[in-house]
């Protein structure tokens, strides 16, 4: 009976530890990690769109001095993205171009003895071509960029006696930098800051009409921030470069 009896206390002694260790256990099982998340991949190929706000400056000049005032141009600018990034750990290297339409202008009167005329200037067109190098940590991208710039640009005359309007391409380089975070495995968002510096021009040479001043020389300069959405294409004939 006594040995019954005392199998029979360790028994239920048994259960009650069991019992009492069963949640602490499970406790520790519940945050143990089963499994790690694969780190976001940046490699591959993207499209995108990409739009905000430009402002800077435009300063026309004749043969020796100012012909107006100094323009501080600005509007909106929005437009595609497209590009391809290396990926080596965190370090990311990639090469990223883009073409936007913009309504960045601006107009003032000339100078005495023109102060009859008024020029607006408009930037219409504006495409990178830059190199991307960046640092990646979890679904965050950091990153700097650099390259060419091509802008279009009208220049217009006003008078009473009519308008007259001349374009010009002019190249450029750019330099700034961004942030991009992964939205998903194939989305992606970021704001981005450039700097563009655009050659001088001429415009109006040969003058078009005696009536007007001509041989303006126009100088450029922007100042853009833009956010966008780009999207990592599913196929990519790089794969095999991009993979480890």
């Amino acid at each position: 009976m006594k040995k019954s009896l005392c199998a029979s206390t360790a028994a239920l002694a048994l259960v009650l530890a069991s019992a009492m260790l069963a949640p602490a256990f499970g406790a520790d099982l519940s945050i143990a990690p089963i499994y790690k998340a694969p780190a976001a991949s940046w490699a591959g190929s993207y499209v995108g769109i990409a739009g905000g706000g430009a402002w800077g400056s435009a300063l026309l000049r004749n043969i020796s001095a100012d012909q107006a005032p100094r323009l501080n141009l600005s509007g909106g600018i929005i437009g595609l993205t497209s590009g391809f990034n290396f990926q080596n750990g965190n370090w990311l290297l990639g090469f990223e171009s883009d073409i936007s339409a913009a309504n960045r202008k601006a107009s003032a009167f000339e100078f005495p003895p023109n102060a009859a005329f008024s020029n607006e200037v408009k930037e219409q067109w504006l495409s990178t071509f830059r190199g991307r190098v960046g640092y990646a940590r979890d679904n965050w991208l950091l990153y700097a960029t650099a390259g060419g710039a091509l802008a279009n640009v009208a220049n217009s005359i006003v008078a009473p006696a009519g308008t007259i309007s001349d374009q010009q391409w002019h190249w450029g380089w750019t330099a700034g930098g961004g942030v991009e975070v992964k939205l998903s495995q194939d989305w992606s968002a970021k704001v981005e800051y450039l700097y563009v510096g655009l050659q001088d021009k001429s415009y109006f040479t040969p003058t078009l009409s005696p009536a007007f001043p001509g041989n303006q020389r126009l100088h450029l300069d922007d100042h853009i921030v833009r956010v966008g959405v780009n999207y990592k294409l599913p196929w990519n004939i790089l794969d095999s470069f991009f993979k480890h």
